[in-house]
């Protein structure tokens, strides 16, 4: 059967996810298109609550609730949703032990925010602390992890949560405009903590007491800073060869 009318109750829950407030009171958040729909349901089905389609792609999705074109691209954010969506949960995260984790502090524009997850995933920084950042699960966000939204561990933080992260062992390393080079920095052994602040003032007084260290990007062209999902992406692959270069040199001796 093909769902067409806007009263039907799965329309007016997608509908409603739109807004924070309903993703708070719900735990639920929408995920749409194809190649993100088809990530999650092979890399976290357990989240999954309904998966909606069209009718052509019926097929392509046993058991999805079928809109037609017209009612799905109604509720969906997206102009061009490729005709599929998911309700997903929020998953409740706790710290892991990965050897390399992310604190974002004050990250409040949804596309860096979700390029950074997207980055962290790709780069093996498994632990994502979100301090006063945008929401995670809005749509913009969402689209922007590419479904790394459900392959990370995303944790609510305070400048409090270093207390844990330290006794836990990481080396809290802080981007920072007057930090040292990263390009000439010594990367420590064992766990890293990188730490990326807002794109406006960068990271707050609270948290930048806690960093062990801070590195700078070097700059040319009279350009003074690049935004915080660019920076991010560039410390966070320069501190994972640091680490993979030192670890491979101990391996030869």
């Amino acid at each position: 059967m093909t769902i067409t009318s806007r009263s039907n109750k799965t329309a007016k829950l997608i509908s409603s996810l739109s807004m924070k407030k309903y993703r708070d009171e719900s735990g639920l958040f929408v995920i749409e298109g194809r190649r993100a729909v088809n990530d999650v349901l092979a890399a976290a089905p357990h989240l999954v609550k309904e998966v909606i389609t069209v009718p052509s792609l019926a097929d392509e999705y046993p058991g999805a609730t079928v809109f037609s074109e017209e009612l799905l691209g109604s509720v969906c954010e997206t102009v061009n949703g490729q005709g599929v969506a998911l309700i997903a949960e929020k998953p409740v995260c706790e710290p892991s032990d990965s050897e390399y984790a992310l604190f974002l502090d004050g990250v409040r524009d949804p596309g860096n925010l979700g390029t950074l997850i997207r980055t962290a995933c790709a780069a093996g920084y498994n632990d994502v602390y979100l301090k006063d950042c945008a929401d995670a699960y809005s749509g913009k966000t969402v689209r922007s992890t590419m479904s790394a939204i459900v392959k990370v561990r995303l944790i609510r933080a305070d400048a409090s949560s270093f207390v844990s992260i330290k006794k836990s062992g990481y080396t809290i390393i802080g981007a920072d405009m007057d930090g040292e080079n990263v390009f000439g920095y010594a990367t420590p052994s064992g766990k890293i903590c990188l730490v990326i602040g807002g794109e406006a003032n960068g990271i707050s007084d609270e948290v930048m007491r806690e960093c062990d260290a801070t590195v700078s990007i070097p700059m040319s062209g009279n350009i003074e800073s690049l935004n915080a999902a660019v920076s991010g992406a560039v410390l966070m692959y320069e501190l994972l060869r640091q680490k993979n270069r030192t670890n491979n040199g101990n391996k030869e001796r």
